[in-house]
């Protein structure tokens, strides 16, 4: 009777191609995660400067709705860079009111 042995296991080679695959997906994995993460700091500081900007327009707006409404003349407002002229439009029983706002 002859017992013939089997050797089971992994080769050297085939450890060292898993282990580099391995590094190889980890490498993108975490490029992937480096780049989401960079994406979201722009979008949270853009939404914050939206915000700002739109905090800074709507004051603008009440003050320049304060001064039309003692009938004062209409009022410049600055936005992004560009000025605009901001009016008050009303029909002829003052029903529908609302602010045009117009380039200069």
């Amino acid at each position: 009777m002859v017992i013939v042995k089997t050797e089971e296991g992994f080769t050297l080679i085939e450890i060292l191609v898993a282990v580099v695959i391995m590094g190889l997906a980890y490498v993108a994995i975490l490029q992937s995660f480096s780049l989401s993460g960079r994406n979201i700091a722009k979008m949270e500081d853009s939404r914050a400067t939206l915000l700002q900007n739109s905090l800074a327009f709507e004051q603008q707006l009440l003050t320049t709705d304060r001064a039309t409404q003692g009938g004062g003349p209409a009022a410049d407002v600055m936005v992004e860079g560009s000025q605009y002229q901001l009016t008050l439009v009303s029909d002829e029983n003052d029903d529908f009111v609302t602010l045009k706002l117009e380039k200069k």
